[in-house]
Formats: structure tokens, C-alpha cells, sequence
């Protein structure tokens, strides 16, 4: 493809297609949910598809492509959180902060609050910008009354993706942040058998049995005897490296 060819973008409803022509690689995101559902290099799924069409998958947008985990990510030990000396209760009667008692990964994954901003492509790239205003929804501010805007750009260049996230703070007090994402990749030249890891950490915290850290850590090697070479058949992971 020629240089002002190789980048493309479509935009079918919901929905933002960017290629990549050279590369062959393609991103389909979920405007309404800020989420990169589908990615294939050259016609291979690199994220996990369980579904048949979308809308088998738009109610549950957590548990696939690239969620956002925000306003917290991983687990908190309690329906609160802590923030400039002060604690903020959560009110579990709106059902949107975690998986009974123990809130886990915020609670945007499966929004479809998002607006498109602009879907663009030039010589250079293809992108898709969504913003989120987050301070203009109650049940939202309840749990988290911080008044912000986040705005995420899915960007296809040189054969890869980028993901920005920018988070502006509209409140009269610092805001508190913990973000995170929930990627499903997956390989699809060889089974998952065959997965090794290779994790260039030194330090292995400790976990209790609500999978919450301790305050305990330990040499990585107490966990995984060779950490740059960890077959994925013999392990679970859900640990803080």
C-alpha cells in the first residue's frame, strides 16, 4: 500500500475499525465502551473471541478484549477507599463496585457511557478518540465523588497498538488514581501447553485468602524457581509481582 493508503478507518455504528494494510493488522473498538474487543494480525485472533457477534458480548464487555479497570483496579479490602485523610464509603445497594464483599477492578468495564470524539486516520497512523465525563453520572460519583473526564485513544502505527488514557481531574481536591487494564490476549501458533512466561520481577508479594496482598513479600524465586522461564500448564497466576 502507498503511504497515504496504509492507514484506514471505518466507522459502522458503534463500532471503529483501524488498519494497519501493511502490517495487516486490524483493531475493532467498541466506541460506547472505549474497548478494543477484536485485534488479528494477519487474520489471527490475538484477543481471546468467545463470541459470535457482538452483541453477544456488549452486556459483558469486562471479561473481554481490553477493558479498563477504573476508578480502582485489582481488589480493595473493603467497601471503601481511603483518599486526602479522609474515608469514602461505598453504597453497595447500587451493585456497581465488585463481586460481594470484596470490589474488584472498578466499575467501567461494562459502561456504554463513552462518546466518540473522532475516528481519523493520516499518513502516519489511524486512531479513534472516546471520552467518558464521568462527573455528569450519579451512580458513578456516588462511589467515587471525584468529578473528572477520562478521554482514551486507540492508536494503530508501525504494526502495533497504543492505548493512551488521559484523565482529567475537574474537583478542588487532588483525586486519587489506580488504573488499570484487563487485556485477554492469547497465541495462536501453538497451544496453550506449549506458553511459556518470562516475568522480570524480583519481588513476589504475599496474598491471603481473599487473594488481597498482606504487606508481605519474598523473592520472586520462592514462587517461581526460574522466573524467566515459566511454563504456563503448571501454574496459576494471580499474584503481585
Amino acid at each position: 500500500a502507498s503511504a497515504q493508503a496504509r492507514y484506514r478507518v471505518t466507522h459502522p455504528g458503534d463500532v471503529v475499525e483501524l488498519q494497519d494494510t501493511r502490517a495487516q493488522l486490524v483493531v475493532n473498538v467498541l466506541t460506547t465502551a472505549s474497548n478494543a474487543y477484536r485485534m488479528t494480525v494477519k487474520g489471527e485472533d490475538v484477543i481471546r473471541k468467545t463470541w459470535a457477534s457482538l452483541d453477544d458480548i456488549k452486556p459483558r464487555m469486562g471479561l473481554n478484549g481490553v477493558p479498563l479497570l477504573w476508578p480502582y483496579a485489582n481488589r480493595l479490602d473493603e467497601q471503601a477507599f481511603y483518599a486526602n485523610g479522609q474515608k469514602y464509603s461505598f453504597d453497595p445497594g447500587l451493585g456497581n463496585t465488585g463481586r460481594g464483599a470484596i470490589p474488584i477492578h472498578g466499575f467501567l468495564q461494562n459502561t456504554a457511557a463513552w462518546k466518540l470524539v473522532e475516528a481519523k486516520s493520516d499518513a502516519r497512523s489511524a486512531w479513534v478518540t472516546s471520552k467518558l465525563e464521568f462527573f455528569r453520572i450519579p451512580q458513578y460519583m456516588k462511589q467515587f465523588p471525584f468529578a473528572h473526564t477520562l478521554t482514551m485513544t486507540y492508536r494503530v502505527q508501525d504494526g502495533a497498538l497504543e492505548v493512551q488514557t488521559r484523565i482529567d481531574n475537574l474537583s478542588a481536591e487532588a483525586m486519587p488514581v489506580a488504573i488499570g487494564f484487563h487485556p485477554y490476549f492469547q497465541l495462536t501458533d501453538s497451544s496453550r501447553d506449549e506458553w511459556t512466561l518470562s516475568i522480570p520481577a524480583k519481588t513476589h508479594w504475599l496474598l491471603d485468602d481473599r487473594t488481597l496482598p498482606t504487606g508481605e513479600t519474598q523473592p520472586i524465586t520462592k514462587r517461581l524457581p526460574v522466573p524467566n522461564n515459566v511454563a504456563v500448564k503448571d501454574v496459576t497466576l494471580d499474584d503481585i509481582f
